[in-house]
């Protein structure tokens, strides 16, 4: 039996969610190094040696090319679409859908997964393909704030939300999410100033988004990888201006964003060609990657009856890039992307 790869052959190109599921199965094998690492290396054991070392590398450099670009997803631009300043007090609320898409590179050539002469460099490739996901977010007025002029000071907001990972099943992978799969977010925005009139929103909010906690399994063959209690989350800060004019409304925004991926791992792997048995296990458990990123983002928005069409565009700058042995098309790990979402908002 020949090596396996990490994904199947893709020939042209490949779905988006099959190309996710297969490159998130293969890399929370990950192991960094410690000069390498913005987390935790976690504990990688295995039945034998042989070939561990090229399996381990590659599984590392997978998941730092692919989990900030999720984490992008999962932390999205404005937390309500639209709005700008707080919304005036208990009661008041704002109701967003929206599909949030990643401008994203996902790896695309078939590579062996286990090497015959150690860590060695491979080249992914690196395929533009769109990452994107629902959510449905709700901001609840909390305080109104304090009177000054035409305007409030200090109002307080509480948002919550989900985003929706479905369940999915594609020849040899399979991702099925947990509670339901929803990931659930919380936060707050404070109000600078209540947009009036005369005066343009301007608000400060923090809120942390996560996916549902997910089990993930690529098992081509006899081989099996089985990936338990995967889970992307991040901690968004963001600084928001914006006005609305008669039906139609602009705002602007900058912000950072703390990503943090955490996950489990168990692989066989059968191979006729392994000295002394054919059979090799590895487990992995405790792994913990972390990014920072700065955005960016612009939202225009248009008004019909109650609800309003929003859509945004964003960037996302490079956090620390990371040095890989394998290659990705000439593209690195933690660089820039752009992101965007389409959806409505209502406020009642």
């Amino acid at each position: 039996m020949t090596t396996r790869p990490v994904r199947a052959a893709s020939g042209t190109r490949v779905p988006w969610r099959r190309s996710l599921i297969a490159s998130g199965v293969a890399a929370v094998l990950a192991v960094p190094s410690p000069a390498a690492a913005q987390g935790t290396a976690g504990t990688c054991t295995s039945s034998s040696s042989f070939g561990s070392t090229d399996i381990c590398q590659k599984a590392r450099d997978l998941f730092a090319f692919v989990v900030p670009q999720i984490g992008v997803a999962v932390s999205g631009g404005n937390p309500i679409p639209g709005d700008a300043g707080s919304l005036g007090g208990f009661g008041k609320r704002a109701l967003s859908l929206r599909v949030i898409g990643v401008d994203g590179r996902l790896p695309r050539n078939s590579v062996p997964l286990v090497s015959l002469a150690g860590a060695s460099s491979s080249d992914f490739g690196a395929e533009r393909t769109v990452i994107p996901l629902p959510a449905i977010d709700l901001g609840v007025g909390l305080f109104p704030g304090i009177p000054l002029g035409v305007t409030n000071v200090g109002g307080v907001d509480a948002i919550v939300g989900a985003t929706y990972l479905p369940s999915v099943a594609h020849n040899d992978f399979e991702v099925t999410p947990q509670n339901g799969g929803l990931g659930f977010s919380y936060g707050l925005r404070v109000g600078a100033l209540q947009e009036s009139s005369l005066v343009p929103g301007i608000s400060v909010s923090w809120q942390r988004r996560q996916l549902p906690s997910t089990d993930l399994s690529y098992t081509p063959t006899n081989d099996s990888l089985l990936v338990t209690g995967t889970s992307v989350k991040s901690d968004a800060v963001r600084i928001i201006v914006g006005k609305r004019i008669a039906l139609f409304g602009l705002a602007a925004g900058v912000g950072q964003d703390r990503i943090v991926a955490e996950s489990d791992m168990r692989a066989v792997v059968n191979e006729a060609g392994l000295p002394g048995g054919s059979r090799q296990t590895v487990e992995l458990t405790g792994l913990r990657e972390a990014t920072t990123r700065k955005t960016a983002f612009v939202n225009a928005s248009f008004s019909l009856l109650v609800l309003r069409i929003v859509g945004e565009f964003g960037w996302s700058s490079a956090g620390t890039l990371r040095e890989t042995v394998n290659t990705f098309g000439g593209r690195s790990a933690n660089e820039g992307y752009r992101y965007g979402s389409i959806g409505l908002s209502a406020r009642f």
